[in-house]
């Protein structure tokens, strides 16, 4: 019964996920015309860049100028001459994604006061768009963003510090496109994130500042806090010069964003599914913070469930990585770990909604107690030990096939009892 449950689940992941369509909600939140005479240019970077520009270009067929699609491996095509798409490497960043910022930053730098720039961002785009701040070499970055990653900071530290190290991000995309006004729509990767968490926040204000980032490098790699800042990223209150109007305004006067799906969207339509699927179903959370200890709050709610009974939560699990380690991700990870303490007629799903869990190949593993007796106490100790997950998931049939889904919306886990 419980391994049919956790096919069930899985099956409604993918049909939740699907229906939170990037091309269709960016398309639904534009309105039917840009303003009139307005160039309007595109800049679409993330996980879901490729979706959320055919969005756009379906709402203005004939009204965008140029666009820019950046966005992971394998970037999707385009016949559409106007669309650039350019791949780069996450969650590190390479010299491709170098070249993906500076066409972004040509493409700003090119909008006058009557233009329009549009934004389309996604979780990804932090390391897809890269562009080091001076005195600061791509490998420095990557070291850097690699032992954040590493130490288990929360995404949200990783993002603060990648603002400050940056010529596009922390809002200072949107800088170099002012006068034009500047729209960022966003699919956020990051729990209780705002708009200036998703992707580092390349088209909007920045509250943080270098005495944050400084404070994060020191809590997570001291040895790295001496890294070369850039000036302040840009502030709402930040003066911006028109020159066309011979005036200076506040950069928020022409910068408006908007949120359209984030971890908690994800978790909402789960839930709706399971309802229809015959369960009751409840959100909770939503959850972050190390691994270990959300595992033991998993349990404790898997015990107090109800038969028929089902919990989603959108979750952001964070772990601490050696340096030698086998492979896996934070989604098979915690399922692992779960595997023997759950009870018997519930089924625990932990599923990556970018479809990439770590390095293991996978999406993210569903498990049952039935499981921990096939794999035995020994091996699951020893992969646990060396965060090699992977081949655990692999043997049981317990991985959620993998690939790039064209979402990032954090991870989901959904714990339900049989009826």
């Amino acid at each position: 019964m419980s391994a049919a449950l956790v096919d069930t689940l899985a099956r409604i992941f993918r049909a939740s996920l699907a229906s939170l369509d990037p091309a269709r909600l960016v398309h639904d939140a534009l309105p039917p015309l840009p303003p009139r005479r307005a160039r309007v240019v595109i800049i679409a970077a993330g996980k879901a860049a490729a979706a959320m520009a055919r969005g756009a270009l379906t709402r203005w067929p004939d009204r965008i100028d140029r666009v820019l699609v950046v966005g992971p491996d394998p970037i999707a095509t385009f016949t559409d001459p106007r669309v650039r798409a350019l791949a780069a490497s996450h969650p590190i960043p390479d010299e491709r994604s170098l070249e993906a910022a500076e066409a972004a930053l040509a493409l700003a730098n090119d909008l006058g006061a009557g233009d329009l720039l549009v934004a389309l961002i996604s979780g990804g785009a932090s390391a897809l768009l890269a562009s080091p701040a001076a005195g600061l070499s791509l490998p420095e970055k990557q070291a850097i963003v690699a032992t954040l990653l590493d130490r288990g900071a929360p995404i949200r530290e990783v993002n603060l510090v990648r603002r400050h190290l940056s010529r596009v991000k922390g809002g200072r995309l949107a800088r170099a496109a002012i006068p034009a006004r500047v729209l960022t729509l966003i699919f956020s990767d990051v729990i209780g994130g705002e708009a200036h968490d998703v992707g580092s926040g390349p088209t909007v204000p920045d509250p943080t500042t270098i005495d944050d980032a400084r404070a994060v490098l020191r809590r997570h790699a001291p040895e790295l806090a001496d890294a070369a800042f850039l000036d302040e990223s840009l502030k709402p209150d930040t003066p911006v010069t028109i020159l066309e109007a011979a005036t200076s305004v506040p950069a928020a006067v022409r910068l408006r964003a908007r949120i359209l799906v984030d971890p908690g969207s994800l978790a909402a339509a789960m839930r709706e599914r399971l309802e229809l699927a015959g369960f009751r179903a409840t959100v909770e959370g939503p959850d972050e913070g190390d691994a270990a200890t959300i595992v033991d709050r998993r349990i404790a709610r898997a015990a107090a469930l109800a038969p028929g009974e089902a919990v989603v939560i959108a979750c952001e699990p964070t772990l601490r990585l050696p340096e030698q380690r086998g492979s896996g991700g934070r989604a098979g990870w915690v399922a692992l770990a779960a595997m023997r303490r759950l009870p018997d007629d519930v089924a625990l799903l932990c599923a990556a909604s970018d479809g990439v869990d770590g390095s293991s190949g996978a999406g993210g593993a569903g498990v049952t107690r039935g499981m921990a007796a096939v794999a035995g106490d020994e091996a699951i100790d020893h992969a646990l030990a060396a965060f090699d997950d992977a081949r655990i998931h692999r043997a049981l049939g317990s991985h959620l096939a993998g690939g790039p889904t064209g979402h990032n919306l954090a991870d989901l886990h959904v714990l339900c009892r049989a009826r």
